[in-house]
């Protein structure tokens, strides 16, 4: 009975893709409706029976069995193909498929220099990056950002490839220069039996607001393996979904790392009255690691009481003291700032979990105020460490100041390629604030 019904399923899907393929395209010689898809091409949905005729539409998305449009007065509308006569192209020419890309922010003169030679680095890497998919994919999406044909042609080929991980990831990079995500995409990724491709399927889901997709998330919000529930909590957070509350409460005391700092993005994600009364009742009896991430999770939802704990933390547990520091010397707490400075001044042995809190802690100081944590990112960058370099990018993303655009500039030049379209990267995210924001929401 339930191959039955999977065959049925996939004979009425496989019905549905046909049916597209054939609604006749006219006004122009050889084209689909895949080909309309995400254009500024302008077209008249003719009805069957009626006659009727809607026109300037514009094809957002294509699906198995329906089309969606824009209508000219920028409301979605949604036609069957079974009661499409034909879609007449308006003008006789299909226009070529355009990004919706982020602005450029205005920059100093020798800003500008960093930035131009940062895309320019983007290009070299590009070029030189053939058999590294994955950098060449991180270099296409810069190249993308200056509207390069050839880079969007790449990512949208990848995007359209038979290898569900591999559309998902050019999906992503997509997102990243404001192209929509595909729902087929989508519900290719979260249907797959490849846990990575279904949690990167989760992750766009949430971001693309794909609300179809809330059954199959909730599934995976109550799977064991972090890998599935991860992800599906932090998509269910960005479709606002308020169901998921006492699951993410319980998540922030899980013993695994990753599951708990998905549910403390998710509760400070949906925030609310609610989220802080169940998180205050829960943290008085909770273990001092639990107790911590409540505290912080309060802390960054404005609320003094999580302010108040994390001090008494800070003060009372040795364990979470240099946790609870990066956290509070970024508010310029006078103790922690302290702490952090000594624990600069103190000679360490150079491991990777020591050096990786040496960046850390630089990065807390600069944000509370001390611009001589910049020479610490300095020091750090001369190690032979690809970890700590790629750590200093992300957190000078997180900081956002462009006076480490000077921290950067080394970097670029990295012989390396791995570390300089990283650094590109984190170079171009300062010069564009929307491109910023969209790296931070794909973090996984």
């Amino acid at each position: 009975m339930k191959q039955w019904c999977i065959a049925w399923a996939f004979a009425a899907v496989l019905a549905g893709a046909v049916a597209g393929q054939t609604v006749p395209v006219t006004g122009v010689e050889g084209k689909t409706l895949k080909d309309l898809e995400g254009t500024s091409t302008l077209v008249t949905v003719v009805l069957k029976d009626s006659g009727a005729r809607d026109n300037n539409l514009r094809v957002l998305e294509v699906h198995s069995r329906d089309l969606v449009v824009l209508t000219q007065n920028n409301e979605r509308f949604s036609y069957l193909f079974e009661d499409i006569q034909e879609v007449h192209v308006q003008g006789g020419k299909v226009e070529p498929r355009r990004l919706v890309l982020p602005k450029m922010a205005a920059l100093r003169a020798e800003d500008q220099k960093i930035v131009d030679r940062a895309q320019s680095r983007a290009r070299e890497v590009y070029a030189a990056s053939n058999d590294n998919q994955d950098r060449k994919i991180r270099a296409a999406i810069l190249l993308a950002l200056e509207d390069d044909p050839g880079a969007i042609d790449y990512l949208r080929t990848l995007a359209e490839s038979n290898d569900v991980k591999t559309q998902l990831e050019a999906a992503r990079a997509l997102y990243l220069v404001g192209d929509p995500i595909s729902e087929s995409i989508l519900r290719a990724g979260l249907e797959s039996g490849n846990r990575i491709a279904r949690a990167r399927a989760a992750m766009l889901a949430g971001l693309s607001g794909y609300h179809e997709a809330t059954d199959l998330l909730n599934g995976m919000l109550q799977d064991r393996a972090a890998e599935l529930c991860a992800p599906a909590a932090r998509a269910l957070a960005c479709l606002d979904n308020r169901a998921t509350i006492p699951r993410l409460i319980q998540l922030v005391g899980d013993s695994n790392m990753i599951k708990s700092e998905a549910a403390m993005f998710a509760l400070k994600r949906l925030g609310g009255e609610d989220v802080i009364e169940q998180l205050l009742a829960r943290m008085s009896a909770a273990a001092p690691q639990e107790r911590f991430r409540i505290a912080v999770v309060l802390h960054e939802m404005g609320v003094e009481d999580g302010r108040k704990e994390l001090a008494a933390i800070f003060r009372d547990v040795p364990t979470l003291t240099p946790e609870a520091a990066l956290i509070l010397a970024r508010d310029k707490d006078w103790d922690a700032t302290q702490f952090l400075r000594a624990r600069l001044a103190r000679r360490e042995n150079p491991t990777m979990e020591n050096l990786l809190y040496r960046a850390r802690n630089a990065a807390s100081l600069f944000q509370g105020g001390d611009p001589s944590a910049m020479a610490v990112f300095q020091e750090l960058l001369r190690e032979d460490n690809k970890e700590v370099k790629y750590l200093i990018c992300d957190l000078i993303i997180e900081i956002n100041d462009r006076r480490l655009l000077s921290v950067l500039q080394p970097l670029l030049e990295n012989v390396d390629n791995d570390v300089a379209i990283r650094a590109c990267t984190a170079t171009m995210s300062m010069a564009m604030p929307e491109f910023r924001q969209r790296l931070l929401d794909v973090r996984d």
